[in-house]
């Protein structure tokens, strides 16, 4: 009875703690990919405006050009959940868009007297307000159609101050100017030219097909548009430092001169379109085994049971959650566990075969995974049983005849594999995994000597 009592302690006391499952919430589902898009360049503005104002004999015909210039970038993340299927939407940061507009004017003006034409020179780019920069800040990709506007006013200035000389005549002139210009920027929709697929106010997420397992690589293009109205306002002051007067008429120009136009509006014809790309990394886990198709256990003794380890393996950033399933033959065995692998790292799982009768016996591992491009990992086992008695070719005993080996799933990276016992009358019938050969021996050892010191204190008979 002592001899059983201490048998069983040997055997809990060498047997190792049971390892418990994962948090199968340790799965990473959703990730979030920085995004920037941003562009700069000149607006647009079509040939230019022209006209008229005044009469003849005392007008002006103008030509001009808007000239202008944007700088603009839109923060944000693309946001992205699985499985299945992978779906994709757009988040500006808060005031993380960025819209600057800036603009000056090219000139040309022609003085009308009296029916003839004189050429008024101004410098070919003269800004009205040139160092007056407009800047507005948004959220990106208000998904509600509607633009961000950046309204520019200019304060009147003095354009150009010069005289010209008419029929012996000189005349000083001032051209004054301002201007107001409103220009506007409009998302229409993010593409992902790879996956024909875009984010639309309609569709604010898109279905990505992975394209990798575990991190991926995804080109993305900004598509919108740039518009502008405004309106310009010049005023001209002209100065005859003598009187000038049509022989033969009471018409005469003298003292000072002014000419106020209407504000001159313009508009863009049609909407300028913008175009971005940019390549944004998404961060996904994936699923890599070693094996990667079939784990072949080999000849297995009858009443012997064989054990191989699978490595998984995580090629992503992100934590993949892995939870293999009971093989449909009972003779090959795996635990259940969910396991976590953060990314970059390896788990083992560890299968065994405990054949029951004679012959080949096949079934298939499944690992269902978290992982977006890779959700289902199917391994093909295999393994032969022979007769216990059967040699090898080769005469020689099959290599597991010696040692039963194991099949507890082993759900760390490191250490020895754990052997089991192999249940039968001459076993210690607990069960549970034991020691390595050395720690049995040891065990066994200390049974031994522990019945040799009762023997030598028990009287004669």
């Amino acid at each position: 009875m002592r001899t059983r009592l201490l048998a069983w302690s040997l055997c809990l006391a060498l047997s190792p703690s049971v390892a418990l499952a994962d948090d199968p919430s340790c799965a990473v589902r959703t990730a979030r990919a920085r995004v920037t898009f941003g562009n700069r360049g000149p607006v647009d503005f079509g040939p230019g405006f022209s006209g008229s104002l005044g009469g003849s004999v005392l007008g002006l015909r103008y030509n001009f050009l808007l000239l202008g210039s944007y700088d603009w970038t839109m923060n944000g993340a693309l946001n992205v959940r699985w499985p299945p299927p992978l779906l994709v939407g757009a988040q500006g940061d808060a005031n993380g868009g960025r819209l600057a507009v800036q603009y000056g004017l090219r000139l040309q003006f022609w003085l009308r007297l009296f029916g003839t034409e004189i050429a008024i020179p101004v410098p070919v780019e003269v800004g009205v307000d040139r160092g007056e920069l407009g800047v507005r800040t948004f959220t990106p990709w208000a998904w509600d159609g509607m633009s961000t506007a950046v309204t520019l006013v200019a304060h009147e200035r003095l354009l150009r101050h010069d005289s010209v000389t008419f029929s012996g005549h000189i005349i000083d002139y001032d051209v004054y100017g301002q201007y107001e210009m409103t220009t506007s920027v409009r998302t229409r929709e993010l593409t992902f030219p790879q996956a024909m697929t875009s984010i639309t106010e309609m569709n604010p997420e898109a279905r990505v097909p992975p394209t990798a397992n575990g991190d991926m690589d995804m080109p993305a293009r900004w598509l919108g548009s740039l518009r502008y109205v405004g309106a310009v306002r010049l005023r001209f002051v002209f100065t005859f430092r003598d009187p000038i007067c049509v022989p033969g008429t009471p018409l005469c120009l003298m003292g000072t001169q002014s000419l106020s136009p209407d504000p001159i509006p313009f508009a863009s014809a049609t909407e300028q379109q913008l175009s971005v790309d940019r390549s944004v990394r998404l961060q996904l886990p994936g699923i890599t085994t070693d094996p990667g198709a079939a784990v072949d256990f080999g000849r297995v003794r009858l009443g012997l049971q064989a054990r191989q380890l699978v490595t998984v393996r995580n090629p992503g950033t992100v934590t993949l959650l892995v939870t293999p399933a009971a093989p449909e033959d009972p003779r090959f065995q795996v635990a259940t566990d969910p396991m976590c692998i953060p990314g970059g790292a390896s788990r083992q799982v560890s299968v065994r075969f405990t054949p029951d009768a004679v012959g080949m016996a096949e079934t298939d591992l499944v690992l269902a995974s978290s992982a977006p491009g890779v959700p289902d990992v199917r391994l093909r086992l295999r393994g032969n049983a022979v007769d216990d008695t059967a040699p090898l070719p080769d005469g020689a005993p099959p290599a597991d005849a010696t040692e039963p080996q194991d099949a507890v799933a082993t759900l760390g990276d490191t250490g020895p594999a754990v052997l089991l016992e192999d249940p039968g009358p001459g076993g210690c019938g607990c069960g549970v995994p034991r020691r390595p050969r050395g720690a049995t021996a040891w065990a066994l050892g200390l049974v031994a000597a522990w019945s040799l010191a009762r023997r030598r204190r028990a009287p004669p008979r």
